[in-house]
């Protein structure tokens, strides 16, 4: 699946990179971790451009990725 030029456009004008075979983006942003309730976290994500992305995400998946990213990292210099 690829970014349609409608959507690499509006990427780029949000200040984002986007690969030569428009799979991919990247761009440099503050990320706000809040916990909203017992269940989920708000991630706030903000872009060079002043927008702001909300995603609503389960508490466990963020704690389960933080874990597993963690550890491979700590096996990566051991």
């Amino acid at each position: 699946m690829k970014f349609d030029e409608q959507e690499r456009t509006a990427l780029t004008d949000a200040g984002f990179s986007v690969a030569d075979n428009s799979k991919a983006a990247y761009v440099d942003a503050v990320v706000v971790i809040a916990a909203y309730d017992a269940e989920t976290y708000w991630l706030t994500f903000a872009l060079p451009n002043d927008a702001q992305i909300v995603c609503v995400v389960p508490r466990d998946q963020i704690a389960d990725a933080i874990k597993v990213n963690h550890a491979a990292r700590r096996n990566q210099f051991q």
